[in-house]
């Protein structure tokens, strides 16, 4: 059974739900925060993390520096325009793996959890495009008590909804 609190305040107005077990309390300082109060082993299946990015040229050209990878399908918007069927350059396959990153930072910080990734897998749908905008979603669907790991189920949609990316990402908790 869920139950809903909602906080508000003279800025904001948040609604949790919650569902029967579920260990977390409410305190208010100067903002407002949940602390889980479980432990490991209380960490409950199906929660949903998601992370929203801007994939601009400014981004892709980072990433492309951070990797040494220059390939102008990346690179150069008029090369992609000429010699691709994409309406302008695209990320790397890899930086939209990447963007997994947080919402897996923000589930560890969400349980007081300090994990390593240790696998991942990626299918990539759709291009981003320069401009698109990715909202990554991660879906606890496993965990592997006697290892003390996690297995979560990703998927990267574009500002139009349409899939970008689906995987498969296993943190294993330190």
């Amino acid at each position: 059974m869920a139950t809903t609190l909602r906080l508000k305040s003279s800025h904001d107005s948040i609604q949790l739900s919650f569902y029967s077990g579920d260990a977390f309390t409410a305190h208010r300082s100067n903002v407002m925060s949940l602390t889980w109060q479980g432990t490991y082993e209380e960490i409950p299946l199906d929660v949903v993390e998601t992370f929203t990015r801007i994939v601009d040229g400014a981004s892709i050209d980072a990433f492309a520096q951070a990797i040494q990878s220059f390939n102008p399908i990346h690179m150069d918007s008029d090369w992609a325009r000429a010699n691709s069927p994409f309406p302008d350059r695209i990320a790397h396959g890899l930086m939209t793996s990447a963007l997994v990153s947080r919402p897996i930072a923000n589930f560890a910080e969400r349980f007081k959890l300090r994990t390593v990734l240790i696998s991942s897998t990626a299918k990539y749908i759709r291009p981003v495009v320069a401009g698109d905008t990715v909202t990554t979603t991660l879906r606890l669907i496993e965990k592997i008590d006697a290892r003390k790991r996690l297995r979560f189920e990703v998927e990267s949609r574009n500002q139009r909804g349409e899939i970008v990316m689906v995987g498969e990402a296993v943190e294993q908790a330190i």
